[in-house]
């Protein structure tokens, strides 16, 4: 099906051309500063493990605290469990209408790096649902106090290709960024770039990455990188500027539907994040995806309790979005014949964020065990527990299970919402004994070691 000219991509990593010595490296970083040089970097590198991969690479080396927007992706998480840094998170806000995570505020982060020893900030721009944070002013923050700021722009590597949408973290003055160019580039599924600006922690990315990455990559996902590079460099605000006209119709489609209710734009930098809901008509953004995906073979983004996400990206066509918004007409129209009642709007009482007893990294590598939720109080989580979307974790490796944090699980158990991290037997991972840390059963009887 492939074809053999697809094999025909993936050799091994030497090259027929003298220019360049045969030279498989040389070829390789000359690839990557053309990238460098389109998107506004110093250094570029080319990734074959995601986003993730990069935010790795970049926070590897850091062995002070980092703040953590508590909705940071897994990959920031994990880097942490790599380092010998500690996390110090941000706790969320949410918009109290649509509930969906909001950026933390610059005060709260200044509030963090006056503490002192606040080695870099880690800032998702934008979210997954398209807010964005005031990157001048965050920036500049870092600044004033000799914190590196990080950002994981891997929905926004788009952004530099058109005046309508919000500034790219590198021109607002970051230290590095990591693009999902595969999200809204068109590259492959896996493929991703790091930019940095910052010569002296680029150096230590790449120290990172010859220890993580793999050390057979795929040509062709280079190969693939190249291209995109190539196409975006001649035609990368035409594509862009297209896209975004297909999302601005795509959102003027949807506002004339009976029942469907659109995400402010305040809350959104990025339109092309296309977020509806029919809650009105008594719809979770759960189910609404389901009947998108069965009854009408189209397949969205993600879904939460009240809202469905649209991405609408280079590979998308007109065609393709009259069938979106003919299937939502026709979906509401079915609803409304049934006489719906508009769906439950639940105070959603996020809980504080647990106490931290270990590291990420402490929690990472001590013997877990499962316990069932009713168990888990008072112990360590081993693991995360995290509602998804929008994916944000309730509890992480290291935080000790409370009360509130048990109930608000529960809850979302009761309604359906996936809970990542919770086995089907409804247990979660609790480190087994860790001295003073964590509470053990002995003769029967509940108490701290």
């Amino acid at each position: 099906m492939l074809g053999s000219g697809f094999f025909a991509l993936d050799p091994s990593d030497e090259i027929e051309n003298a220019d360049l010595g045969h030279d498989f490296e040389t070829a390789l970083q000359m690839a990557e500063q053309l990238a460098a040089d389109l998107f506004g970097a110093k250094h570029s590198l080319f990734l074959v493990n995601g986003t993730t991969g990069g935010l790795h690479y970049l926070l590897m080396p850091v062995k002070g605290s980092v703040l953590i927007p508590r909705f940071s992706h897994q990959a920031v998480y994990s880097a942490m469990m790599l380092s010998q840094g500690r996390a110090v998170y941000l706790p969320p806000a949410y918009d109290v209408d649509w509930q969906i995570p909001l950026q933390p505020t610059v005060e709260q982060m200044e509030q963090e790096m006056r503490r002192g020893g606040v080695e870099a900030l880690v800032l998702t721009h934008p979210t997954y649902y398209g807010t964005v944070a005031d990157l001048d002013r965050v920036i500049s923050c870092g600044r004033k106090h000799g914190t590196l700021v990080f950002v994981d722009e891997a929905h926004g590597g788009h952004f530099i290709f058109s005046d309508q949408l919000p500034q790219p973290a590198l021109q607002c003055g970051a230290d590095a960024v990591v693009q999902s160019t595969h999200k809204t580039l068109g590259s492959f599924t896996q493929t991703s770039m790091l930019h940095a600006n910052n010569e002296y922690w680029f150096a230590k990315a790449v120290q990172a990455q010859r220890v993580l990455q793999t050390t057979s990559p795929s040509l062709v996902f280079f190969a693939v990188l190249d291209e995109v590079r190539r196409i975006l460099a001649e035609q990368g605000r035409r594509l862009v500027g297209q896209a975004l006209e297909l999302a601005w119709e795509c959102r003027r489609g949807l506002a004339k539907i009976e029942g469907v209710e659109l995400l402010p734009q305040a809350l959104q930098g990025d339109p092309g994040k296309v977020v509806f809901s029919l809650r009105d008509l008594g719809l979770t953004g759960i189910e609404v995806e389901r009947t998108l995906r069965a009854d009408y073979n189209i397949q969205v983004e993600l879904s939460d309790y009240y809202s469905v996400l649209a991405l609408v990206t280079l590979g998308d066509t007109p065609a393709g979005i009259e069938r979106l918004t003919a299937a939502v007409k026709d979906l509401a129209g079915r609803r409304r014949h049934l006489g719906s009642r508009p769906l439950q709007r639940p105070k959603l009482d996020m809980p504080h964020l647990p106490p931290a007893v270990l590291t990420l990294r402490e929690a990472f590598f001590a013997e877990k065990q499962f316990v069932s939720l009713a168990e888990a109080e008072g112990r360590i989580s081993g693991g995360f527990l995290t509602p998804y979307p929008p994916g944000v974790p309730v509890i992480a490796p290291g935080e000790q299970f409370t009360p509130e944090i048990i109930e608000h699980l529960r809850w979302c158990i009761d309604i359906n919402w996936t809970v990542r991290g919770l086995t089907a037997a409804q247990k979660v991972a609790v480190l087994e004994d860790n001295g003073r840390f964590c509470r053990t059963r002995k003769q029967g009887e509940l108490h701290y070691a």
